[in-house]
């Protein structure tokens, strides 16, 4: 039976290190840890908060179809990822659904509550978990909805865009949902599928993990599908961005994220440089903020209990679907956090 679980849960972690929320360094939360200052300045946030959202979130809308250079009714914002991951999954109860695994969990749990019949198609730890066209092939005649994470979450496997469209073209009658959570921490821009004109490909975007507002929850979807749109808009609140958030979001997408993102991908190949130096530990690489990392002596739960205790969060990848609970995955933070875990693995496996 699998367990639900996520990341970042940084207040259960306080209570059980005996500390404040702010003295944990999370590196289970794939959020950036570079948010601009310029996301809040000048906004006058009581007056914001005091006002009700701006219906269906259409100024943003607007101003997401402008950055993405895409017609307007080809998007809905609503409040993170999550929420159209389950009213994708609400509109197709009792059909089945094909998870490429292992990814983020929520694609399931939303189709077991929404009683699809789940299929998973599980990529080999061996080839360093990259994508199988041959495999996926097999499992795709009769599936309703195929989730796939582009790049993967936990592993940071990236698939060309060339080999979806191939999926979809070859299927059309499948629903092919692309989750680009952490598609802006890619080297280049040249892998998103929004703008694409198939009717059959759906494309989740966040603006939690890029722009580091995880706790606003906003996220978007793009397709050309108008049939979906339709029932999306029926589906989700008009009111489901709160004020402050669409005001940021709007703000975001005038912002230069490329220098941090950058800086992101400097601190991660110094990391992994120095994780490659400890025999005991085997970096998955990938292409998104954070690092698979498979444990060769010790479990995940004595490695996470450990790092706890000295105030740092990890994420146990054990109840990943095609992971084994020699998993942990970290996310990449400032460069002094990044230190200080690779010092403590060192420190640990000296010790144990």
């Amino acid at each position: 039976m699998v367990m639900y679980g996520h990341g970042g849960n940084v207040y259960s972690a306080a209570k059980a290190a005996g500390c404040h929320v702010d003295e944990i360094i999370d590196l289970s939360s794939n959020v950036s840890p570079f948010t601009p200052d310029s996301l809040l300045k000048g906004i006058n946030i009581k007056s914001t908060i005091a006002r009700l959202p701006e219906p269906y979130s259409l100024s943003l809308v607007s101003e997401i179809a402008k950055y993405h250079d895409v017609p307007e009714d080809t998007i809905i914002a609503g409040s993170g990822s999550s929420e159209f991951i389950q009213k994708i999954c609400s509109l197709n109860t009792k059909k089945r659904a094909l998870i490429i695994q292992p990814t983020y969990i929520d694609y399931m749990k939303q189709a077991e509550l929404a009683e699809m019949q789940v299929c998973g198609c599980i990529m080999c730890g061996k080839k360093n978990f990259a994508f199988d066209e041959n495999e996926i092939l097999q499992c795709l005649p009769e599936t309703a909805v195929c989730f796939i994470c582009n790049p993967n979450n936990p592993t940071g496997t990236l698939i060309p865009k060339d080999e979806i469209l191939f999926l979809a073209d070859m299927f059309k009658k499948t629903l092919f949902v692309i989750d680009e959570s952490y598609i802006d921490f890619c080297t280049d821009n040249n892998h998103t599928l929004i703008g694409c004109q198939q009717s059959n490909i759906v494309v989740l975007r966040s603006f939690s993990k890029a722009y580091g507002v995880a706790g606003l929850r906003a996220g978007y979807v793009y397709t050309q599908n108008r049939h979906l749109m339709a029932e999306l808009k029926k589906a989700v609140s008009p009111w489901s961005l709160n004020s402050l958030a669409q005001e940021v979001c709007k703000r975001a997408l005038n912002e230069d994220m490329r220098p941090y993102f950058d800086k992101i991908q400097n601190i991660k190949k110094q990391t992994i440089k120095r994780l490659s130096e400890n025999e005991n530990l085997e970096v998955i690489i990938g292409h998104a903020n954070y690092m698979l990392i498979k444990l060769k002596k010790s479990d995940a739960a004595s490695f996470c209990e450990y790092m706890l205790n000295h105030k740092i969060l990890v994420r146990n990848c054990s109840n990943f679907v095609g992971l084994s609970d020699k998993y942990i995955r970290i996310a990449v933070r400032e460069q002094i956090h990044m230190d200080t875990f690779c010092r403590l693995a060192e420190v640990y496996f000296r010790i144990y």
